[in-house]
C-alpha cells in the first residue's frame, strides 16, 4: 500500500492586526470555527504581531461606507462585521444557513503573548480541539494564558521555549481550569531558582525542554494544590499527548507535534479530576466516578492518587510521513491506561495484560457508563483466564479483547456468560480469527492522525441477517455473469466481460444488467451485517481509498483529493463514512470476507449526503446499497444532496415527478 509523503502542514502567514481588539476584527470563514473561537485565535494573532513591533491598522470598513465617506463604523457594525461570513455554494442553493450559536467571548482588549510564529500557529490549531471539549469563554481563557505566560517570562523562561513541556500545558491549565478556581496568583513568587537561557526561536520537538518540568511542577503546585501532597500521576494530563494531530515544522530542528481531538479531550477528565482531588471539593471517589468511570471502587481510586514528580511527557516521535503511528510506549504513558493498570491491579490480574490491553479500543477513550461497566467485565474476564494459553500471547489477548468489544457494539444484550458459564478463551480466539478483517478496520480506525466526531451527532448505522451479493460483476471468471444456457449456445471462446456503464465518463445514471443478475445470483448471496461507520482516522481514510480504488488514493490527482478530505474532516465541515457488507462466519471458513460498498460524505452543518460513490470500476451505487444508504438517512434524518434529489447536477433537466431518492437523479462527478 502506498505511504503519503506529505504530512507537514506549512506555517500560515500571519498577516498585521486589522483592528485593536478581537471585537473589532471582521473574521472571514467562520464555517470552520466557532465566532468565540476565532475570537481567541484572532487575539494570538494579534499579540504576535505586536510583540514584533506591527502597527495596529485602522477597523476595517465595508465598502459601502468607504464609498459614502463614513467616518466612524457604530459599534453594531462592527459585530455585525466581526461575525459575518459569505453563504457557501450550498447554503444558497438550499436556502439554509448552519446558524453558529451565541459567542461566548466577551469584548475584552487583546493580550501580548511572548511567542515565536511556530508557537502560535500551534495554539492556532490546539485551541478549537480544547474548546470541544471544555465549556469556556475563550477570551477570558486566553487572557488567563496570557498572565502565566507572563509571570513565566519573569520566574521560569524556559517554559516558553517548547511546546510539550512549557506552552502547551499552559494552555491546557488556562482553558480547563478556570481563572476563578485558582488558589493563588501566578504574580506570585512560586520559583526561587534563576531564570535559565531561553532561546525563542531555538530547536523544538516533542521531546525537548524536560529540564523546565520542575519549573511547570512549581507552578501547578504553587496555583492548584492546597497540599503538598498531590497525585501528580494525575497531572500526567497536563503533558501526555497521543501524537496524532498532525504535524507543524518551520525548518528541520523546529517541529511540534500536535495532539488530537480525542487525546486533548482524555487529558481535559484527568486535568479536572486533578484539581479536585487537590482542592478538596469533593472525595475522590465520587469525583473519578463521575469524571472517568462510575465502575471504579474506592481501592482503584486510591491507587490511581500516586506520583511525587510530575511525569514526563511521552516519547512522541515526529512523523515521516503521514501514515506514521506512535510507538505503543506512547499509548502505555496516557493517563488513560494509568486508570486501567489500576482497575487490572484490583482484579488481580498479572503486569503483562497492560500491554495487551493498550493494543485495544480500551487504551484509547473513555466509554460511556454502560461501556466503562462492560469494559470492567472484560477485564475481569482477562484476569480469570490469564494464565489460559490464548491470553498468554499479548497479541492474541488484544485479539479476543477486540472480538469482545466488537460484539458488544453490535448487540447491546451481547454476554460474557454464555449458559451460566463464562465464554472460553478457546473459542473466543477462533471467533476473533474469523473475523480478523473486520477487527483490523477497527484498529484502522483508531491508529494514525485521529478525528473528532461529527459535530451534528449523526450515528451510524448497523442492519443484521440481510442477503448480500459478495463480489463484482466485473472481477468474476470469465463468462460467470451470464446464464448457463446462453453462456453453452455462444461457446467459451467468445465470452467478454462486461464494462462497467458509465465508469469514469457517463454523467446520467445507466442501468446494468449483469449487476442486477449478480445481485440475485444465489452463488454469490449470504447472510451478512450492513454497516454504516464514520471514518475517524487518516489512516481508515487512506485505506478506503486503496481499497475502493477512488480518488483517496495518493496516486490519484497527486494525493490532493485526499488532502482535501482530509482537511475537511479535520475541520469539521464535513464528515466521512464507509458503508460495508461483512458475513457471518461459517464453523469451516477461517475469515469471514468483508466488503466496501460505498464512500459518503456528509455535510455536517445541513444534515446533507452530499456524495455517495462506490468501487471502481462502475462507481455507481448498486442497488441494495442505495436502499440501504436510505434507510439509514431515514433513520438520522439526512437529506440528499440538492433541492430535487441526490446530487443534481447541472447537466440535464430531470423529470420533476421523480422522487428525490430516485437513482437516476444523480450523476458522477
Amino acid at each position: 500500500m502506498a505511504s503519503f509523503v506529505a504530512p507537514f502542514e506549512p506555517l500560515p502567514s500571519l498577516q498585521p492586526p486589522i483592528s485593536a481588539s478581537p471585537s473589532q476584527v471582521r473574521c472571514a470563514k467562520t464555517s470552520k470555527w466557532s465566532s468565540s473561537q476565532l475570537t481567541a485565535v484572532t487575539a494570538l494573532a494579534i499579540a504576535l504581531c505586536r510583540t514584533r513591533g506591527a502597527r495596529a491598522a485602522r477597523p476595517a470598513r465595508s465598502k459601502a461606507l468607504r464609498r459614502a465617506g463614513a467616518a466612524a463604523v457604530t459599534k453594531e457594525e462592527e459585530d455585525e462585521d466581526q461575525y459575518y461570513r459569505s453563504a457557501t455554494p450550498r447554503e444558497r442553493q438550499f436556502g439554509m444557513y448552519d446558524r453558529r450559536a451565541g459567542s461566548r467571548s466577551s469584548q475584552s482588549g487583546a493580550v501580548e503573548l511572548p511567542l515565536s510564529q511556530l508557537h502560535v500557529v500551534a495554539a492556532q490549531r490546539q485551541l478549537p480541539v480544547l474548546l470541544e471539549a471544555v465549556d469556556t469563554d475563550a477570551s477570558q481563557a486566553i487572557q488567563a494564558w496570557s498572565e502565566l505566560l507572563s509571570a513565566c517570562q519573569r520566574q521560569a523562561p524556559e517554559l516558553l521555549s517548547t511546546w510539550s513541556c512549557g506552552l502547551s500545558p499552559l494552555l491546557r491549565l488556562a482553558l480547563v481550569v478556570p481563572r476563578s478556581q485558582w488558589l493563588r496568583s501566578p504574580e506570585e513568587s512560586w520559583c526561587d531558582e534563576a531564570p535559565g537561557p531561553v532561546q525563542h526561536e531555538g530547536p523544538e520537538g516533542p521531546r525537548l525542554g524536560t529540564e523546565a518540568l520542575p519549573k511547570l511542577e512549581k507552578l501547578i503546585r504553587h496555583l492548584l494544590t492546597k497540599y503538598d501532597d498531590a497525585p501528580m500521576d494525575l497531572a500526567a494530563g497536563f503533558l501526555w499527548s497521543d501524537g496524532a494531530g498532525g504535524t507543524l515544522r518551520e525548518r528541520e530542528d523546529r517541529e511540534v507535534v500536535l495532539c488530537s481531538g480525542a487525546g486533548a479531550s482524555l487529558c481535559v477528565s484527568f486535568i479536572r479530576l486533578f484539581r479536585e482531588v487537590c482542592q478538596g471539593e469533593r472525595k475522590p471517589l465520587a469525583a473519578a466516578q463521575d469524571l472517568l468511570s462510575p465502575t471504579l471502587t474506592k481501592k482503584m481510586v486510591n491507587q490511581l492518587l500516586g506520583g511525587s514528580t510530575l511525569p514526563t511527557p511521552p516519547p512522541v516521535e515526529v512523523p515521516d510521513e503521514a501514515r506514521h503511528i506512535q510507538p505503543l510506549a506512547v499509548t502505555l504513558a496516557s493517563p488513560l491506561m494509568l486508570l486501567r493498570r489500576a482497575q487490572l491491579a484490583q482484579l488481580n490480574a498479572p503486569e503483562a495484560m497492560a500491554e495487551a490491553l493498550a493494543q485495544t479500543n480500551l487504551a484509547k477513550d473513555l466509554g460511556s457508563p454502560e461501556e466503562e461497566a462492560f469494559a470492567l467485565e472484560v477485564m475481569s474476564w482477562m484476569s480469570r483466564f490469564a494464565d489460559s494459553p490464548e491470553l498468554e500471547d499479548k497479541h492474541s489477548a488484544a485479539q479476543c479483547v477486540e472480538w469482545l468489544l466488537a460484539q458488544r457494539s453490535l448487540d447491546a444484550k451481547f454476554s460474557l456468560v454464555l449458559s451460566g458459564n463464562p465464554r472460553a478463551p478457546k473459542k473466543v480466539l477462533a471467533a476473533a480469527k474469523r473475523d480478523a478483517a473486520t477487527l483490523e478496520l477497527q484498529r484502522l480506525q483508531s491508529s494514525g492522525q485521529r478525528f473528532l466526531p461529527n459535530p451534528a451527532g449523526i450515528k451510524g448505522f448497523v442492519k443484521r441477517g440481510v442477503l448480500a451479493a459478495f463480489g463484482s460483476p466485473y472481477e468474476s471468471p470469465s463468462g460467470s455473469w451470464l446464464p448457463k444456457g446462453l453462456k453453452a449456445f455462444v461457446g467459451e471462446g467468445s465470452l467478454v466481460e462486461p464494462v462497467a456503464p458509465n465508469s469514469w465518463h457517463g454523467d446520467d445514471y445507466e442501468p446494468c444488467n449483469a449487476e442486477a443478475r449478480f445481485l440475485k445470483d444465489p452463488q454469490r448471496l449470504r447472510k451478512a451485517t450492513v454497516r454504516i461507520d464514520e471514518i475517524m482516522s487518516f489512516e481508515y481514510m487512506q485505506h478506503v481509498g486503496q481499497v475502493m480504488a477512488n480518488c483517496l488514493r495518493v496516486e490519484r490527482r497527486g494525493g490532493m483529493s485526499l488532502v482535501k478530505y482530509l482537511s475537511r474532516a479535520k475541520s469539521r465541515d464535513s464528515s466521512f463514512w464507509v458503508m460495508t457488507i461483512t458475513a457471518e462466519p461459517e464453523e469451516d471458513e477461517e475469515e469471514a470476507p468483508v466488503q466496501h460498498l460505498l464512500l459518503m460524505e456528509v455535510y455536517n452543518g445541513l444534515r446533507v449526503i452530499h456524495q455517495a460513490e462506490g468501487p471502481h470500476p462502475r462507481r455507481w451505487p448498486r442497488l441494495d446499497a442505495w436502499r440501504w444508504l436510505e434507510e439509514w438517512a431515514d433513520q438520522e434524518k439526512l437529506r440528499p444532496d440538492g433541492p430535487e434529489g441526490v446530487t443534481v447536477g447541472p447537466y440535464e433537466a430531470y423529470d420533476a415527478d421523480m422522487d428525490r431518492w430516485d437513482i437516476r437523479r444523480c450523476f458522477l462527478w
